[in-house]
């Protein structure tokens, strides 16, 4: 049987800032060459409408990170 001390109090899990920093620049290749051909412009507007949120994300990820290694 466990304690509760023995229990974490903050799960430090997660996606890694990394990933959401990989998958915003392959949307932006992705907007870019889709402007680029012109063939598929719905999907193109989706890529370059996306690819920010994953900077976003990216960035709220690593201030996760980064509180969590200053508070560790």
């Amino acid at each position: 049987m466990t304690s509760p001390t023995d229990i974490p109090l903050k799960k430090k899990g997660g996606i890694p800032w990394y990933a959401f920093f990989a998958g915003g620049v392959i949307y932006t290749i992705l907007a870019v060459a889709l402007f680029a051909e012109s063939t598929s412009s719905i999907l193109a507007w989706i890529s370059a409408i996306s690819a920010p949120g994953g900077f976003y994300f990216a960035w709220a990820a690593w201030k996760r990170d980064k509180r969590n290694k200053d508070g560790a």
